[in-house]
């Protein structure tokens, strides 16, 4: 069906959003921003890069947000990954099933060393390598911008239409529709399954899965 499947990391193989999500929360509450909480996050962080993140506070509250929150940010998260982390169920079979039908890689919004660390905790660094994961500091812009998908399709020599990107969040479903790819939604980790699919499907997303086993299902 394909010949390059293109893996988001956070929420889709690492069930890490919460984990990162509370990291973040806890590094801005040092600094006085206690007006945000874990539904805000939900609702308006997931798929997002931390910089955006940062930008959309600082418009929101009329705050300039410290270097200082990221670096906690940063440590926050290290501490939660080496302790907490969990690959999401079925995550594993997945991406052995579809290793066995083509290629694989990973692309995600998140910050290098923390995607490929996640990677190697939730032990699926054996299935890729350090040139099949793909992050936003190899690219001029982040999802949901195209521009992520269509350099790790580029990369990996596979034709954008020939590739199918396995998305939790609006934002990346948005940039594997933009990339002229098919777009797998999966709402097994989302706080709101029903509502996560209708916004999903209204991204652009051309199938939905509550489980990544219904992936590899399909596969067969």
């Amino acid at each position: 069906m394909f010949d390059l499947f293109i893996f988001d990391c956070d929420g889709t193989l690492a069930d890490s959003e919460g984990l990162n999500n509370q990291a973040l929360l806890d590094a801005l509450h040092e600094h006085g921003f206690t007006q945000y909480d874990m539904a805000y996050a939900l609702r308006h962080w997931v798929g997002t890069t931390v910089g955006n993140i940062l930008q959309g506070i600082t418009k929101d509250s009329g705050r300039t947000v410290d270097r200082t929150v990221v670096d906690r940010y940063m440590q926050y998260v290290n501490v939660r990954q080496a302790t907490q982390l969990k690959p999401v169920p079925g995550a594993a079979h997945l991406v052995g099933a579809c290793g066995a039908r083509g290629k694989i890689c990973v692309a995600s919004n998140g910050e290098r060393g923390n995607v490929l660390q996640s990677l190697e905790i939730i032990g699926l660094m054996p299935f890729f390598t350090p040139e099949t994961v793909f992050t936003k500091a190899q690219v001029a812009r982040p999802k949901p911008a195209p521009d992520l998908f269509l350099y790790a399709a580029e990369r990996m020599g596979t034709d954008p239409a020939r590739c199918v990107v396995v998305e939790d969040s609006v934002t990346g479903v948005a940039a594997g529709r933009a990339a002229g790819m098919t777009v797998w939604g999966f709402t097994g980790t989302g706080h709101d399954p029903a509502g996560h699919s209708a916004a999903l499907l209204a991204a652009g997303a051309d199938s939905i899965f509550a489980r990544l086993e219904q992936m590899a299902d399909i596969l067969d």
